[in-house]
């Protein structure tokens, strides 16, 4: 073992509206985790979220799956992601708590690999590519996650409401089987998708609007998602969605409409998070 190591990873907003499970943009809130060797494994959180009395600890369990349990460490947590709102908080977690305690062991955390130990752990693979890789990530049919560019001149916003909803809860909403009219208006929403996060084309990015898949069925989970949104829509965002199981909501903004969109949400009593696109992911 080594002396203290230190990694952090990035927030994500997965989706984006129409690309389940295939598409997440990183943002620049951090989950922070210090690791030291030990005599016993121990945890401890000193940042604004952190996991409740009854929830498993992400970045204790992430931890002991890279290095084994006969070589405990003391971990200590700063996590800026709020829990529960669909800001990948879990896939931070899993990413750092790796990083970290490979560090403390003093091996080099390879990205690749990291990718793989936290998938695993998650359980799918979008947030996690973004916490990894940073910017905006596609995961592929197959292969390994890729980088794709995004328009510097689009501004995530992100409205946190005071609720929460666990993914298991939103997955569990979600249809077996999609019909071929749906299925075909959702690839036509995921290539508009594509194309205006990379040109900032807002009527590109206005076709994307109207998920299927998972956000429409999700809505009687969290109501106030969908007001959210055309809260952002009507401020003039280029694009809003629910970001991940939600029931947070990203909105994409051009620079002449940040002051606006940000004042809609807070003017409806919603927190207004103005994070930045977190081009490096683990670091």
């Amino acid at each position: 073992m080594t002396s203290q190591a230190t990694a952090s990873a990035p927030a994500s907003s997965a989706n984006l509206g129409p690309a389940f499970d295939s598409m997440a943009l990183a943002l620049e809130l951090r989950c922070v985790v210090m690791a030291e060797p030990a005599d016993s494994w121990s945890v401890e959180h000193i940042g604004a979220h952190r996991p409740g009395g009854t929830e498993s600890d992400a970045v204790l369990i992430a931890a002991r799956m890279a290095v084994g349990d006969g070589s405990p460490l003391h971990l200590t947590v700063n996590n800026a992601i709020p829990i529960g709102s669909g800001l990948g908080s879990s896939s931070a977690a899993f990413v750092a708590g790796v990083a970290a305690a490979m560090r403390a062991a003093g091996n080099d955390p390879n990205p690749d690999h990291v990718f793989r130990v936290a998938a695993d752990l998650e359980g799918h693979n979008d947030n996690v590519a973004a916490a990894v890789y940073g910017g905006l990530t596609l995961v592929p049919a197959e292969g390994m996650p890729m980088r794709l560019p995004i328009h510097p001149s689009l501004h995530p916003v992100i409205a946190v409401p005071s609720t929460r909803l666990s993914t298991k809860m939103a997955r569990s909403a979600l249809a077996s089987s999609f019909s071929r009219d749906v299925t075909i208006r959702t690839i036509a929403r995921v290539a508009a998708l594509t194309a205006g996060l990379i040109t900032a084309d807002p009527k590109l990015l206005a076709s994307a609007h109207g998920d299927e898949i998972h956000e429409g069925v999700r809505s009687d989970l969290s109501p106030e998602v969908g007001q959210m949104i055309r809260i952002a829509r009507g401020a003039g965002a280029f694009h809003a969605a629910r970001s991940g199981a939600g029931p947070a909501v990203l909105a994409l903004v051009g620079p002449d409409g940040l002051d606006d969109v940000v004042s809609a949400f807070k003017e409806n009593g919603l927190d207004a998070i103005q994070p930045g696109v977190a081009t490096t992911g683990l670091i």
